[in-house]
């Protein structure tokens, strides 16, 4: 992969509990097996329902840009970081002069979802305004950059004005808030707002390519193919049962996390010298869903039938 700036896609505050039991225990459902379609270039978002074990949406990755905070106190900026989007904040200069993107830092979302930690940060008072890196398209051409001002955020909108860095295509938008989802994505090819997230209470994993931040100055971030979850959904990742003993009866023993990318990337592993992909098959997420059931799931291939990748084939059962 190249080293370029990237992003990403959520969670209000990071937390490690151990959580006591909902509901009472019943009757395990059926393992069964579903597949995901990202396609071989990954160039789909798969938003999957535990409950119903269904896609709920999926999109293009190119599809948005910025998705914004939708409750009514909201006022988080999110980028898209499956197109390895990346944010730099420009100050003591005006909206209309001409920038250029040598020499500017970069920053990005954290994928663990802490919406303190986003690239935008808050930006209720800033005095400056910020230039959006869009990262690449699906044939890996350049997306180009954006400049934004955030004019106002309320309890019922936002109001945006951007534009490219030479001024043209100046544009004033207000994106109103839709409480049935946790952001409103917005697309400046569209100059519009675009249906992304399905209603927050109808999904639990989003199957996504998205960007990885490390602790390596000459390579902060990374763009990675996994999984991140919604909000207040819990995991929990265990690798000392195997996927067949891992019953309701043991989930108070479990570590559940509120972090988004918990699942992440790293179920599976990639051989440089057999230029291929194997799984993680002792790795098993215990999940709690928002409606308080619990899951279990373990990914068993990476590859469809005809052996092209990015089909993440999993393993699922109601606890």
């Amino acid at each position: 992969m190249k080293k370029i700036y990237f992003v990403s896609i959520i969670l209000i505050f990071l937390s490690c509990e151990k959580e006591e039991l909902a509901i009472s225990p019943h009757t395990a459902g059926n393992v069964e097996i579903q597949q995901i379609e990202l396609g071989q270039d990954y160039i789909l978002q798969v938003f999957y329902d535990l409950g119903s074990q269904s896609v709920k949406h999926q999109n293009t990755k190119t599809d948005w840009d910025i998705a914004f905070e939708s409750s009514y106190n909201g006022f988080h900026i999110l980028l898209n970081s499956s197109t390895f989007s990346a944010l730099s904040y420009i100050e003591n200069a005006e909206f209309s002069d001409t920038i250029s993107t040598t020499n500017l830092n970069w920053s990005w979302d954290n994928p663990n979802g802490n919406l303190d930690s986003t690239a935008f940060g808050d930006c209720r008072e800033s005095t400056g305004y910020f230039i959006i890196d869009r990262g690449y398209n699906l044939n890996g051409t350049l997306r180009g950059y954006k400049k934004i001002v955030i004019d106002s955020i309320t309890n019922e909108y936002y109001q945006i004005t951007y534009a490219n860095l030479d001024n043209s295509q100046l544009n004033t938008f207000k994106v109103s808030k839709d409480p049935t989802v946790n952001f409103t994505s917005f697309s400046f090819t569209q100059n519009n707002t675009v249906t992304i997230q399905p209603p927050s209470e109808e999904w639990d994993l989003v199957f996504s390519q998205y960007t990885h931040l490390f602790n390596n100055p000459e390579e902060p971030a990374y763009l990675v193919t996994g999984v991140l979850n919604n909000y207040e959904v819990l995991i929990a990742e265990d690798t000392s049962y195997n996927f067949e003993e891992i019953t309701y009866d043991i989930i108070n023993s479990l570590s559940f996390s509120m972090n988004c990318d918990i699942i992440g990337y790293d179920w599976k592993q990639y051989d440089l010298e057999a230029g291929s992909y194997s799984i993680n098959s002792n790795i098993t997420y215990v999940i709690k869903d928002r409606q308080q059931r619990y899951f279990k799931l373990r990914f068993i291939d990476f590859y469809n039938d005809e052996g092209v990748k990015g089909y993440p084939k999993f393993e699922i059962q109601e606890l």
